[in-house]
């Protein structure tokens, strides 16, 4: 049983869809999905996006208007959140790299014009996390 569960978890992990996505790779039931959930206008494109989970569950993208989040819980509505800031109401972006932690995701914090802060997790290694932000911050500054 024990040489089982590392191949058994191997093939689990590797059958996850993680990493960053390019807006280009989602499909058109995945835009129509995220736009359902009210964080997505019809003309606005995702440029990157992540997911900790599959895309029904969670969510974190950088579009051309926004930084967005969200957490589906399938079996507690009240658990869910779903949070986004358009880039004129964002003062600063910063970004955490936990990349090495095991139980805890790397995250760009969006600070508010208000001083209200808003995390976008992101998954990968430090290099991935690093081009979120930068993503990020270069979209932030476009908009200005």
């Amino acid at each position: 049983m024990m040489k089982i569960l590392p191949l058994f978890l191997l093939v689990l992990l590797s059958s996850c869809d993680f990493g960053i996505k390019k807006g280009a790779e989602l499909t058109e039931d995945e835009i129509s999905y995220i736009q359902g959930l009210g964080i997505l206008d019809e003309k606005e494109k995702i440029i990157l996006f992540d997911s900790q989970m599959d895309i029904k569950t969670s969510g974190n993208f950088i579009s051309d208007k926004r930084l967005a989040s969200y957490w589906i819980d399938k079996r507690d509505k009240r658990k869910n959140e779903v949070n986004f800031v358009y880039y004129k109401d964002i003062d600063t972006i910063t970004y955490k790299d936990l990349s090495k932690s095991l139980t805890y995701a790397s995250f760009l914090e969006a600070v508010k014009k208000d001083g209200k802060k808003m995390k976008v997790y992101v998954g990968g290694d430090n290099n991935a996390i690093r081009y979120f932000y930068k993503v990020a911050n270069r979209e932030l500054k476009k908009n200005f």
